[in-house]
């Protein structure tokens, strides 16, 4: 079945993921830009937890430091690889700094899953939640979305 003609009615957007080579200076700039100043900053995974991580379709390790905020209804969240091999070092070294990824909370996580991988959309990374308990998957749609990825989390 082709994509293009499968609509995936996914619309509930919730975040937005920018990968950064320096956490602490692209929240700076956001703060001096933007304004933007109530950044919740994590290292991932906590120590002594088990996300559960994969490399398309690997068990996988890496660590990174995340900074979330809360713009209105959408969350920023600013990632920066720190350590291991991961969908965002592969987006660094392709691309640089930037864009990385639009994030939808599904109730049918399951359903929208299975229904991009039906679509013939490869589940580039998936794992379990930062900060809460859910379920992530990162979705290659960059040659449908001009570049972008789609994560899909367990709605909580």
């Amino acid at each position: 079945m082709s994509s293009e003609k499968l609509p995936l009615n996914i619309s509930n957007a919730d975040q937005v993921g920018i990968v950064v080579e320096d956490l602490d200076s692209a929240i700076e700039q956001f703060r001096l830009l933007l304004g933007v100043s109530n950044f919740d900053v994590v290292d991932w995974p906590k120590p002594g937890t088990d996300p559960e991580s994969n490399y398309y379709g690997k068990k996988a390790q890496f660590k990174l430091r995340i900074a979330f905020s809360q713009l209105g209804n959408l969350q920023l969240e600013v990632i920066q690889p720190v350590e291991g091999k991961s969908i965002f070092t592969d987006f660094l070294e392709t691309h640089g700094p930037g864009l990385h990824h639009l994030r939808f909370s599904e109730k049918n996580f399951d359903q929208k899953v299975e229904q991009l991988q039906k679509a013939g959309i490869q589940m580039i990374s998936s794992g379990r939640g930062v900060r809460s308990p859910s379920t992530w998957a990162y979705f290659d749609t960059t040659r449908f979305l001009g570049g972008i990825f789609i994560e899909l989390r367990t709605a909580l």
